[in-house]
């Protein structure tokens, strides 16, 4: 090879060598800020890591192989990784994990003796509540072991028990035995009013848009005179007057919603 012609090529590769890791994506520090505080320093350009690794393979040790990147914090306070952005309302979201096939998109995982799962919060105070949803979901499907507190502002007392048919087998004591929808361990108030036999009978929730009727079950002299059956002022109470009713008789109280 005539000597020009090889100092040539030879000076193409070393210039070649030395213009490459421009081209290269910048290295990550270890323990530094990557890029630097100088905006100018920024990536423009999305870092992309891909690789193909399969399931329970490619990993430094037992049980760890399967995924493409892995951060642990060895520490005892945590902190295995945190993502920020400054996304505003219909951008992008913070962090998307897109499965292209049928499986999951993501996991959360404690152990057993964790207090909970993880949180979902407006700002820092998770004391502090918030009018607004924690997530929007389109599935309509049913969340299998999922206990909400509560449904439209209102607890599950309110619509369990007043769904159908609610009663209540009251004694001339005031005592409830069988019944459905009565708060557990109560009984029913009585009062005299005149000559009028008057119990309140307490339910979970609001009764006032029910119907209600009642029906003795046991002897009195007062069968002849319906048993007059109202709602109070509390809406979750219901009051039945025994007119004109020497002492107090037991009854049945049927509530329909």
């Amino acid at each position: 090879m005539h000597r020009s012609l090889r100092t040539v090529l030879l000076a193409s590769t070393a210039c070649g060598l030395i213009a490459a890791p421009s081209a290269l994506a910048a290295p990550v520090d270890g323990g530094e800020r990557n890029p630097s505080n100088n905006a100018s320093s920024g990536y423009g350009e999305e870092t992309q890591i891909i690789g193909q690794i399969n399931q329970n393979a490619g990993g430094h040790a037992a049980g760890t192989g399967g995924y493409v990147t892995r951060q642990s914090n060895k520490s005892d306070t945590g902190g295995g990784a945190i993502y920020g952005c400054r996304a505003r309302a219909g951008t992008e979201s913070c962090i998307a994990a897109n499965n292209l096939a049928n499986g999951d998109a993501f996991r959360f995982q404690a152990t057993e003796a964790a207090a909970t799962i993880g949180q979902l919060r407006f700002g820092l105070d998770i004391n502090k509540a918030s009018p607004k949803p924690p997530f929007v979901t389109n599935g309509q499907g049913l969340v299998k072991n999922l206990n909400a507190d509560q449904v439209d502002g209102k607890s599950a007392e309110e619509f369990a028990e007043l769904s159908g048919l609610l009663f209540a087998a009251v004694g001339a004591d005031g005592k409830i035995a069988a019944n459905r929808g009565v708060p557990a361990n109560t009984n029913a108030t009585i009062a005299v009013d005149g000559t009028n036999q008057v119990f309140t009978i307490p339910f979970s929730g609001n009764v006032s848009g029910c119907v209600a009727t009642a029906n003795p079950t046991a002897a009195t002299t007062q069968t002849d005179m319906p048993l007059i059956v109202t709602t109070a002022a509390n809406p979750s109470r219901v009051v039945v007057t025994q007119q004109d009713a020497d002492a107090p008789f037991g009854f049945g109280l049927q509530v329909i919603c």
